[in-house]
């Protein structure tokens, strides 16, 4: 049994865990000290500034074994490390995206300006256009309705003229009649 123990122990001991290709960043106000194998003892490679984005090689008690710098590796306390992105580079992300949008919202609203007074040129169009197709109206109907004018004044210039020549025939019969009760 306490073989098996030994074994565990010296698994857990020997054994590190692995974490490949896991980006992550130096946490805090200072420059952490990057060394060429884990512990405090061994030499110091460089200073990783805060906000330094690493990538993850492997990790084991306590340290973490890191690449940076385009292609450099070496060991830095994982306590100084985090997976959260830093305020810092966040904030400018953000602004960044704000800025962005700030610029899209700018050309939005010349963009809808720009339709605004188009919709009001259109609008003043229709109204004139409307003015337009309801005397075209008027005029239509009162021309439909000169034909029917035209034809009473006629019928009725008709009816005077055979009225005239029935007047002048029966006043002409007359006097024939007249001729003739003298002769008689």
């Amino acid at each position: 049994m306490k073989r098996y123990g030994f074994i565990i122990l010296l698994s857990f001991v020997f054994l590190p865990s692995v974490v490949y290709g896991k980006t992550m960043y130096v946490e805090d106000h200072f420059r952490a000290m990057v060394r060429r194998l884990p512990g405090e003892k061994y030499k110091i490679l460089a200073q990783l500034p805060t906000n330094e984005k690493v990538e993850l090689i492997r990790a084991e008690k306590g340290w973490a074994e890191i690449s940076f710098k385009g292609g450099e590796t070496g060991w830095v306390e994982k306590r100084y490390l985090t997976e959260e992105i830093p305020k810092l580079i966040r904030v400018s992300d953000l602004e960044a995206r704000v800025q962005e949008l700030t610029e899209k919202a700018e050309i939005l609203e010349k963009e809808n300006l720009s339709l605004k007074q188009k919709s009001a040129e259109l609008g003043e169009t229709a109204a004139s256009q409307a003015e337009k197709v309801k005397f075209v109206s008027l005029e239509n109907q009162r021309l439909r309705e000169q034909p029917y004018r035209v034809f009473m004044f006629g019928l009725g210039g008709g009816v005077f003229l055979l009225g005239c020549i029935i007047t002048l025939i029966l006043q002409r019969v007359g006097r024939k009649k007249n001729k003739f009760s003298f002769l008689d």
